[in-house]
């Protein structure tokens, strides 16, 4: 159920580590000298160096994470930016450079199709069992409407302040938001904008802690498995899903305290590689092994199944979030689009193009798939396989991928962090003194410590369920319409406008689903500890 959002967590690890050099994530003063006057209302105060910490963008657009976030797939050169695209140094107040824009509306759909179907889409087929067959077909399709509808909005609102400031002859890419907590700051003030980093901060953690539930479920449900003899039985036999995720904490652990994230820009193949053999795996599997029979007698197998939840407990508690997880991808929106030559036209096309095809494939698998398994669906639809020694292996290298992705994905929590406890701090690593390392390494070693905490909380869907509910659904369902309506009343002088309703609904569907995930999430949690 995370977004294993990411998630292709690799991708926005990518686009996220992009968007460091791209994005005025921790504006000064300067960075806001620029704004057209007409959205400048008191605004001196508002934006004032003391309000920031200097975040990085990374953090600001995170994900990922990543996301969902998520085993998301982009390349990553050595410099940690986005392969194919210059890299951009910004010491002054950046000015915009087309040239360095360059992916085209179909590279823009593939990266953010990789960026919403990850691992998590092992998860669907239990979010299916949960929610009925009519019922999560239903959930699924109006979460990836709404989805689309936001990550839309947020691009229109930013071509609020591109158009004016081009009507104002000013076309310096601070007259534009360049992140999501730039928008939201500049629209809705520092309470919103300090909401934003908060929820990318939890994201980051939260998608973290769905990694350590993913593999400690994955190696026990092989570890207790004596019939397959399957190598890891061989080697750690009858070891518990606790103790796998401590020992995968401490496996992260030294990982995340790499800086140069080019070295892991292998896991980008890896897992596209690992989640897209896990569909086919899973699928043939289950039309020939078990329970064979083919894709009609799962169908027909599907039509005895419920429809409907049988609470609003099945309903949100239990899976909603999860979905969420997959398509609420808002928080890559700015980094996307600082990558595309046209984002302004081209980018609402895109996200249409990438979220279709991604729920046409992850709907059709979800139904498969509770179709040969039916009541019997596993949380992860993965342990439903044997572990043979071929799927013993592939589920061994998405394990080893979520190793590998952790620490990019976590990069950005920990980068917010940082940036908010340590006064001492450089760019470069040589001159880092004994002081600053180890300070660096007990903040480091405290988020991976929350993370496992976070993994206690139930298994990988329940945690997923409340990552993808609760920071992802807020930034994808509630702060995208506030941030519409607040610009309607300024072009508006202040008075309603008949075209504000739509966006009012999606806020208040966005306050029901998150306060309902957040309720029966937490009850679930509770009553599996």
């Amino acid at each position: 159920m995370v977004a294993l959002k990411h998630r292709s967590t690799a991708a926005a690890a990518g686009i996220l580590l992009h968007s460091r050099s791209t994005s005025c994530f921790s504006p000064s003063s300067s960075h806001y000298a620029h704004v057209p006057s007409r959205w400048c209302i008191n605004q001196e105060q508002r934006h004032r160096p003391r309000h920031h910490r200097g975040a990085t963008s990374s953090a600001d657009d995170a994900a990922a994470y990543t996301r969902r976030t998520a085993l998301r797939l982009l390349p990553i050169d050595v410099d940690c930016n986005v392969a194919g695209e210059k890299s951009t140094q910004q010491t002054t107040a950046p000015t915009r450079q087309p040239t360095q824009a360059t992916q085209t509306k179909l590279s823009a759909s593939l990266n953010l199709a990789k960026c919403i179907c990850g691992a998590g889409s092992f998860a669907l087929p239990h979010v299916f069992l949960k929610e009925g067959v009519l019922g999560g077909t239903l959930a699924m399709t109006a979460c990836a409407a709404l989805a689309t509808s936001t990550m839309q909005s947020i691009n229109r609102s930013r071509g609020v302040f591109e158009e004016d400031g081009n009507t104002n002859g000013d076309c310096s890419v601070c007259s534009v938001p360049t992140s999501y907590v730039q928008l939201a700051n500049l629209s809705l003030g520092n309470t919103a904008s300090t909401l934003v980093f908060t929820l990318t901060l939890a994201a980051s953690l939260g998608v973290c802690s769905t990694y350590i539930a993913f593999i400690g479920q994955t190696l026990a449900s092989l570890s207790v498995d004596a019939e397959s003899n399957n190598i890891v039985y061989s080697m750690f036999p009858n070891v518990e899903e606790t103790t796998w995720e401590l020992w995968t904490a401490g496996a992260v652990l030294p990982l995340s305290l790499v800086r140069n994230y080019g070295v892991f820009a292998f896991t980008s193949a890896l897992g596209v590689t690992a989640v897209l053999g896990g569909i086919l795996v899973t699928l043939t599997y289950g039309v020939t092994i078990d329970p064979g029979g083919g894709i009609v007698d799962a169908l027909s197998a599907v039509s005895h199944l419920k429809m409907w939840p049988e609470s609003l407990a099945d309903a949100f508690g239990g899976s909603f979030g999860t979905i969420a997880y997959l398509f609420c991808v808002n928080f890559l929106t700015f980094p996307i689009m600082n990558s595309m030559a046209n984002p302004r036209e081209d980018y609402n096309e895109s996200v249409s193009y990438a979220v279709s095809a991604v729920y046409l494939v992850n709907i059709i698998f979800a139904i498969v798939c509770l179709g040969f398994y039916e009541d019997a669906t596993q949380d992860l639809v993965l342990q439903n396989l044997d572990n043979g020694p071929y799927l013993s292996s592939l589920k061994i290298l998405l394990c080893v991928d979520l190793l590998f992705t952790f620490p990019v994905v976590f990069s950005s929590g920990r980068q917010i962090l940082e940036n908010a406890l340590l006064k001492e701090t450089t760019t470069e690593e040589n001159n880092a003194t004994t002081s600053l390392i180890l300070s660096r390494t007990a903040i480091t070693a405290g988020a991976v410590s929350a993370c496992f905490g976070l993994s206690q909380l139930g298994g990988f869907g329940v945690v997923a369920n409340l990552v993808g509910g609760v920071a992802q659904g807020t930034l994808a369902f509630i702060v995208p319409p506030a941030i519409d309506v607040a610009l309607s009343r300024r072009r508006n002088s202040g008075e309603f406008d008949v075209k504000e309703i739509p966006q009012w609904l999606v806020g208040a569907f966005g306050v029901a689903v998150v306060s309902s995930v957040t309720y029966f999430t937490l009850n679930e949690s509770l009553n599996w500890i």
